[in-house]
Parts: structure tokens; sequence; C-alpha cells
């Protein structure tokens, strides 16, 4: 996929998000030195927000997600 954009003439990827504070030993460093090792950078964007178009089926997924 970042070839076919690089290809495309595209000047920005979005690889994701990236946690910050990450320490050496965390699982998570060899994903985020690759992410920024391949020339990106971190850059901080707003959350991530649902917007339910049925309320009420959206409300009874959230019931069971957190009983589950």
């Amino acid at each position: 996929m970042i070839r076919i954009a690089n290809e495309a003439g595209c000047a920005v990827y979005d690889m994701r998000g990236i946690v910050a504070g990450v320490g050496a030993d965390d699982p998570e460093i060899g994903l985020i030195q690759f992410k920024v090792g391949s020339g990106g950078q971190a850059v901080a964007f707003p959350g991530e927000w649902d917007k339910p178009i049925n309320p009420i089926l959206y409300k009874a997924f959230d019931l069971y997600m957190k009983r589950r």
C-alpha cells in the first residue's frame, strides 16, 4: 500500500498511531522504530470518536462489549 501511495504521488501516508513514552523493553518498540525509521514523523491529531447511526443498537453493543 505504501508503494502504491508513493507511485500515485502521495506525499503523506498515515501509518496510524504510536504510543508515547514507550521504553526499550516494550513490545511496541519494534513497530514504532519501523514507523519512525521509514522516514515518518510523529504528528499529534485529535482522538477518534464514534457517531452511532443507530443509537439503540450502539448502546446494546456497548453494553455487550463491557460484559464480555
